[in-house]
């Protein structure tokens, strides 16, 4: 028996196994060994191929003029990261000085950090019962072996939602700015996995200048990707005087450190257009229902990306109904099959609800629907402290598109526990819309927003939606996407230009921030509150899983612009009318004007106009007899708001 190694997402497998599958009627098996797990043999009935191959030819076969395969330590001689030519494990998380990065969890730090050192590795951050840690290669499997390690695992994978913009116009945003709101005082941290092109677009004006920047991600806040500026992009039209904080994150330990930062600098909004496949079960426990609880706790907005899973997300119980070990998608079909592109990579995350640690034991395969053979999966032991997941990344260097297919395969099995398929890849066969909404999204302390294309005001068809796995509706919002940018260049048409939830959740984090300027006193609550009743309610009546509340809609900007007013001198007769002239002026057209006569300071009289539109105002007052010398009329214009102007002050003179 060996121990199995898990690298980012992707379990190195031992042992293949043949899946057989039916095309045209016939069912075909290729000729490899049966899978293995732990030395017991798997046997496995002909597969239910709801498509065949469109290239049969491309069937992966071995080539013996291929470069030799990293081999993977601590597994034995000639057991390589494939075992079928032309296909590749992708996604281990490695340093530049090669590496691999490890998150540990476990009870006993001290002895985990002593052996992580010993072996020539470091600790690069730890968080509650989590180490983030570096390894040499040869190091894992003694670290992973050690009894103070409940867990070693790879950092769950981290998924960005992205498939003068439009949004501002939208929203009902450029009437807020038009009133002042453009979000100052107010600071928006914007969480994601990379900043590229950042100097670029504050070179086009597309950003400013001030922004801070952090980098929680290993030196690659520059180099992984640009969608971070893409996301900061849309804050910053939408809220264009917000103090901006671009942190770059790449696991869920780093997302710990960036939130505590971000308390620390006083952010008061943080915006997390991306998510975490099996980092959790998806409702309020776990690590990142924790770290977002404890932002929401510290005053911040958490306004999260829903996901766009909608399309490659299957949910459903464990069925096998004829025991053969084998999950059944549907009746007699084994597989979810999917089309894979010639140099793409997929991943799949499968987990099952049998938080925290599994009492099953499930497997994770990927086959070539036309063969049936294995081209990359995920068979992790779960013995007690592990978690219930399994995932792998596979990339497709064959030569040729395939047909492939996702299979679960049951070692032990305690309960018919629900499990969630995820893919990162193209849509899948047997989809489940239900439940797509992903993690931190789907923590209660999180505001999740869907998306809808700006133009035609209809949902994405890859908006993840809920509910979550405890029941609750998500999102709680939709905004828009689709919207043009410096960075994904000019709508074309839905799902063009920055289309996806990571473009809709930027949206709502700056209408956020420019609520926090009108109401400073708002916290986290209030602020959700606000935004979710002021939504445009579409589909069924109501919040739905689908789209919540509705459609992101600011209302008429709150009045925060106190009116003018002037006091004009003037000059009358004691004992008669004399007519006190001013001027007063407000944004909104109507005001209304308090006049105070005075005499050596003292207040001798008090008069009120209703509210109205002209700019010059005159109003009557009738002098006493005795009332010749000098006066002072005083004059303050209020608005319908409640605004009111300073007070002036001109000279009467009374004959």
């Amino acid at each position: 028996m060996h121990r199995k190694l898990r690298f980012q997402g992707v379990w190195l497998i031992v042992a293949l196994t043949v899946i057989a599958v039916a095309i045209g009627g016939t069912a075909v098996a290729a000729n490899v060994p049966p899978m293995t797990k732990r030395g017991t043999p798997l046997a496995h009935p002909p597969v239910d191929a709801p498509f065949s191959l469109e290239r049969p030819h491309l069937a992966l076969t071995h080539d013996p003029s291929a470069t030799a395969r990293e081999a993977v330590p601590g597994l034995p001689d000639g057991i390589s990261r494939s075992a079928r030519a032309g296909i590749r494990a992708a996604g281990i998380d490695r340093t530049a000085s090669g590496q691999i990065r490890l998150i540990v969890q476990t009870r006993r730090s001290a002895a985990v950090r002593a052996a992580v050192l010993a072996a020539g590795g470091r600790v690069e951050r730890s968080w509650r019962n989590l180490l983030q840690v570096t390894v040499p290669a040869a190091a894992v499997p003694a670290l992973s072996k050690l009894d103070a390690v409940d867990s070693a695992d790879t950092p769950a994978k981290l998924v960005e939602y992205a498939v003068g913009g439009e949004e501002v116009a939208a929203t009902g945003a450029a009437a807020w700015q038009a009133k002042g709101f453009t979000g100052k005082g107010v600071k928006v941290a914007i969480i994601d996995s990379g900043f590229a092109g950042l100097a670029d677009r504050q070179a086009a004006g597309d950003l400013p200048a001030n922004v801070v920047s952090i980098d929680f991600c290993g030196g690659q806040f520059g180099g992984a990707t640009n969608h971070g500026a893409a996301v900061t992009e849309i804050v910053h039209e939408m809220a264009p005087e917000a103090q901006l904080y671009l942190i770059c994150t790449a696991t869920v330990v780093d997302l710990a450190a960036a939130e505590n930062y971000a308390k620390s600098q006083g952010v008061q909004v943080i915006n997390f257009s991306a998510g975490f496949y099996n980092a959790g079960r998806g409702d309020a426990s776990g690590p990142l229902a924790a770290i977002v609880a404890d932002a929401r706790a510290a005053g911040i907005l958490w306004v999260n990306a829903a996901g766009n899973e909608a399309q490659t997300h299957w949910a459903g119980t464990y069925t096998d109904a004829n025991g053969d070990g084998l999950h059944e998608f549907a009746p007699g079909d084994i597989g979810n099959t999917f089309a894979f592109p010639n140099g793409s990579v997929v991943c799949g995350a499968l987990k099952w609800d049998e938080w925290p640690v599994a009492a099953s034991d499930f497997d994770l395969y990927l086959i070539v629907s036309a063969t049936g053979e294995p081209v990359g999966g995920s068979i992790g032991d779960q013995n007690g402290t592990q978690p219930p997941t399994e995932e792998t990344c596979v990339q497709n260097q064959s030569g040729g598109d395939l047909i492939v297919a996702w299979v679960i395969v049951a070692y032990r099995v305690a309960s018919s526990p629900r499990f969630d398929l995820f893919t990162i890849g193209p849509p899948i066969q047997y989809q489940t819309v239900a439940g797509s909404i992903a993690d931190p999204a789907s923590s209660p302390a999180a505001l999740a927003v869907g998306a809808l294309c700006w133009q035609s005001r209809t949902l994405e068809p890859y908006s993840s939606q809920g509910p979550t796995v405890d029941g609750r509706a998500k999102p709680e919002v939709v905004g828009h996407d689709s919207v043009s940018g410096g960075t994904y260049g000019p709508f074309a048409g839905c799902s063009s230009a920055f289309a996806g939830t990571s473009a809709s959740s930027p949206e709502v984090a700056g209408a956020a921030a420019l609520v926090k300027q009108a109401f400073p006193t708002y916290g986290p609550d209030q602020l959700q509150s606000f935004l979710v009743r002021s939504a445009r309610d579409l589909d069924v009546p109501g919040i739905d899983n689908a789209t919540g509340a509705g459609e992101l809609q600011l209302p008429a900007a709150p009045d925060r612009i106190a009116p003018t007013a002037k006091a004009l001198p003037g000059a009358g007769q004691a004992g008669k009318l004399v007519k006190l002239r001013s001027r007063a002026a407000d944004d909104s057209g109507r005001v209304r004007v308090i006049e105070q006569i005075k005499r050596n300071g003292k207040v001798i009289a008090t008069l009120r106009s209703s509210f109205a539109s002209p700019k010059t105002f005159s109003t009557g007052w009738k002098a006493p007899n005795s009332a010749a010398g000098s006066f002072q009329h005083c004059v303050r214009a209020t608005d319908q708001a409640g605004n009111a102007s300073k007070q002036s002050c001109a000279k009467i003179t009374l004959r």
